[in-house]
């Protein structure tokens, strides 16, 4: 407690005119003013190495932006498989230039961190250039989408090996049927074909298919969008247009025995323009033939912002400016 006297002083003594006590709680103990506004010096050097450390970090992220391991690269440009370009670098047979001098310079080993389009040498030899981030491709009809057929059918791999591209290390982004003609995307990344392909990531496939039947837009927009029931699972498709295109002769023996009459009879056709966001074996077909429309032909004229345009069919062409600046946007995607 504390206790506080007044006094008053009178002529040459002094008089207690009064008593004043006040009461207050009396103060903790508090330790020093400097321990509580100075950190321990250990404390400030914790602190700059932490600080240290995360600008080393984040130094070293910026100085390997857009390289990639010397091993990939090297399987990228088609010199051989992840673990034989692993061994040609370990045994310090691939060199680059150095950017300072021009002289070649031994990468030390299948981790280390290169620019994904720089010259490359095998013992002194010129290695191959980097192959295309993607190529676009017009698919024809009766061409297996794979890289080899044991059967002897034309597949993607050898029209792609006839073309005048770069083409070491480039892969289909998924598949078209047998039948199916259209827009096929080749790409030498696989980050970013996994991008295009994973159903997650929403990326849509537009297509036409020429159809049997008379088509009620409405009816059939409505089938699509609540999604069909196939073999493969329910699918959900956007319906963009429909529009007549006139009729073909059909074989009677082909509609079914219950057609009595022989005679070659007209089959109503209907062009249909819609999307999806998967990509399963048939879909497309399967939905529209469950929906009362067997597919009588199919192209896909888009994926993503990739589109078909005046391609010629069986031909390749680079990617446009705008095309590549949305594959750009989809593989930082991936990475980020």
């Amino acid at each position: 407690m504390i206790l506080a006297l007044s006094r008053t002083c009178l002529g040459g003594g002094f008089r207690r005119s009064h008593y004043a006590v006040a009461f207050a709680a009396q103060a903790p103990d508090l330790p020093p003013q400097s321990s509580l506004s100075s950190p321990s010096s250990s404390s400030i050097q914790d602190a700059k190495r932490a600080l240290a450390t995360k600008n080393k970090s984040y130094k070293k992220l910026q100085k390997n932006k857009g390289l990639l391991r010397a091993d990939r690269v090297l399987s990228n440009r088609g010199v051989g498989s992840r673990s034989e370009t692993t061994k040609l670098l370990k045994a310090r047979r691939i060199s680059q230039p150095d950017p300072q001098t021009g002289k070649l310079v031994t990468i030390v080993g299948p981790s280390a961190k290169i620019d994904p389009n720089v010259a490359l040498f095998l013992d002194g030899n010129a290695l191959p250039g980097p192959p295309p981030v993607a190529l676009v491709y017009h698919k024809p009809k009766f061409v297996l989408s794979a890289m080899s057929d044991g059967e002897g059918r034309a597949h993607l791999g050898e029209k792609i090996e006839q073309s005048r591209f770069t083409t070491k290390g480039m892969h289909p982004v998924g598949r078209l049927d047998y039948e199916t003609t259209g827009l096929i995307l080749f790409s030498s990344i696989g980050d970013l074909t996994q991008r295009l392909l994973h159903p997650r990531k929403g990326i849509e496939k537009e297509y036409v298919a020429t159809v049997e039947g008379v088509v009620n837009e409405e009816e059939l927009r409505s089938k699509l969008e609540a999604g069909v029931e196939t073999a493969a699972g329910t699918h959900i498709a956007n319906l963009m247009e429909v529009s007549s295109v006139g009729s073909r002769e059909c074989k009677a023996d082909k509609l079914g025995d219950e057609v009595s009459d022989k005679r070659d009879l007209v089959q109503e056709l209907a062009d249909i323009r819609l999307v999806v966001k998967e990509g399963k074996h048939r879909m497309v077909r399967r939905m529209l033939a469950n929906c009362g429309h067997p597919v009588v032909e199919l192209r896909r004229e888009r994926h993503g912002e990739v589109r078909l345009g005046e391609l010629p069919v069986g031909q390749f062409r680079h990617p446009t400016h705008a095309e590549m600046l949305w594959l750009d946007s989809i593989l930082t995607q991936s990475r980020g």
